[in-house]
């Protein structure tokens, strides 16, 4: 078997007696979730009977510091064992996790939260829907599991529920043993590390762990629900771009990330329709360098799984014949296996090209159609293992029309006499040399197959962990990555909004 990224790398070990089911989080965008409830009581407006009996930022054990979620119960003992646990909001299911330790059964869901971004639910010491399966969406209020006894680690029985950032759910801190098996669940407590008060962008108030990372926030759970209890998502066709909305879900209202016009345009990965997705601490910027003096970065793996990938989304507004190039800085770029997946009118090719051969590396001439749906992307897995620490650059896409001559210098050619490849899933229209079998790629999501096929799943970032309990086999991660990057990122964390607002 060969190792991904996180697996070379030391971080990835089954330690753990705790079961995970499927690895993974659906390719496909989130629905908005605008309501919220809370995840217990007879009403979503409240969570009586129950009750918030150790909030967040609570210190009820203080050998463990600060408490990052809230412990909803109604009574002493076990009283509130068998009562319902319900999803908060609208989402998918990322991770489930039984059996884990003081936590028993952990479950998470993401959240896509108009004006924040990703919010990650997680209940813990409960008893799991056993039909619950990763990747599933869930609705407002869906029954997930119910109360579990959990007397013989703490009293009385109740939900631990916590809300998090993008970034906490990438990057922990995580409980006892669960980021060596591959769990991302919080530890239920600072860990004595310190806290900060802050809000983000629209008023919610959170609490983020001193341990050097931007952005890793624990929402005030009660606060959060109270804010959304009545909200309603934007109406398509109301000629407003709602936060909810996309220029893919609602053209009418919302505009792309960028219009390309007949003369072609520059897509830089510094600008709005360029996604870095995949684990945040294998993206490395680089200042100075590249085109508009910026670039991105990963190293290659020769390993089945794709860790990180980027994607230029293409939005035209006349079709016909474009070609395209893209920019690989000289000692930056030194994949020479660097498979580009070219989504255009015809299907998907895929052109692999020498990136060590740039500035300019050529991909072809294809034929787009008007509009959106089209993309380039392109994976880490080239087939170059990590450990030989092989740069994959990711920069500037040059998108020409195809009158535009082909370039003679300072690249490989893709129409004659260079070094580049393609396969052609679909007998498309590119220009370069044709073959059959390749495995069509294009999804906007993550993938967790190989370089070229489009999967449901993305590696599930870091994890969190339990009240104080846990399996107690943690060793420190290793390659953190620049903390400016991440905190760049951490708005939506290597998933920038691809539309602009129309009106409002």
């Amino acid at each position: 078997m060969v190792a991904s990224k996180a697996m070379e790398r030391g971080t990835f070990a089954i330690g753990c007696l705790a079961l995970s089911l499927a690895w993974g989080a659906p390719a496909t965008a989130d629905a908005a979730a605008c309501r919220f409830g809370y995840p217990v009581g007879v009403s979503p407006d409240s969570p009586s009977p129950h009750w918030n009996g150790h909030p967040v930022k609570g210190t009820n054990l203080p050998e463990y510091g600060y408490h990052l979620g809230g412990d909803y119960w109604n009574g002493s003992g076990c009283t509130a064992y068998m009562e319902p646990v319900y999803a908060v909001a609208d989402g998918t299911v990322v991770e489930i996790v039984d059996n884990l330790g003081s936590y028993l059964d952990v479950v998470v869901i993401r959240h896509e939260v108009p004006g924040v971004g990703n919010v990650y639910s997680m209940y813990g010491h409960i008893a799991r829907d056993p039909s619950l399966a990763e990747g599933q969406t869930v609705s407002f209020r869906q029954q997930i599991g119910y109360i579990d006894d959990v007397l013989q680690y703490f009293s009385p029985c109740h939900l631990h529920f916590e809300l998090l950032s993008e970034v906490a759910y990438q990057q922990g801190p995580f409980c006892n043993g669960c980021e060596n098996a591959g769990y991302h669940v919080s530890p239920g407590y600072d860990q004595n590390k310190g806290v900060t008060d802050g809000v983000n962008m629209v008023g919610d108030p959170y609490i983020e762990v001193n341990d050097g990372i931007d952005g890793n926030w624990w929402y005030y759970t009660d606060e959060f629900i109270d804010a959304r209890l009545d909200a309603t998502c934007g109406t398509c066709g109301d000629d407003t771009c709602d936060p909810d909305e996309t220029y893919e879900s609602c053209p009418q209202d919302c505009d792309p990330c960028q219009w390309i016009p007949p003369e072609g345009a520059i897509l830089d990965e510094s600008g709005a329709c360029f996604d870095a997705l995949g684990d945040p601490q294998w993206w490395y910027p680089e200042q100075g360098v590249g085109y508009a003096d910026t670039l991105l970065y990963t190293h290659t793996t020769d390993s089945q799984v794709v860790d990180n990938y980027g994607i230029w989304h293409l939005y035209f507004q006349q079709g016909g014949e474009y070609r395209l190039r893209v920019h690989s800085e000289p000692g930056w770029g030194q994949s020479k296996q660097a498979a580009y997946q070219v989504t255009h009118a015809g299907g998907t090719d895929v052109v692999t090209v020498d990136q060590s051969k740039g500035p300019i590396v050529d991909l072809g001439v294809f034929t787009f159609a008007a509009g959106g749906g089209q993309q380039v992307r392109l994976d880490d897995n080239t087939g170059e293992p990590w450990a030989d620490k092989v740069q994959l650059v990711f920069d500037a896409l040059y998108v020409e029309p195809v009158d535009v001559p082909e370039p003679t210098t300072g690249g490989t050619s893709a129409t004659g006499g260079g070094s580049a490849t393609s396969t052609s899933t679909t007998g498309a229209s590119a220009t370069t040399t044709s073959a059959s079998g390749g495995d069509s790629a294009g999804a906007t999501g993550a993938s967790a197959g190989g370089t070229g096929t489009a999967a449901s799943g993305g590696a599930l970032p870091p994890a969190y962990g339990d009240d104080g309990a846990g399996c107690g086999c943690r060793t420190p991660r290793t390659g953190a990555p620049a903390l400016a990057w991440l905190s760049v990122l951490a708005g939506g964390l290597l998933r920038r909004r691809r539309n602009a607002r129309r009106h409002g």
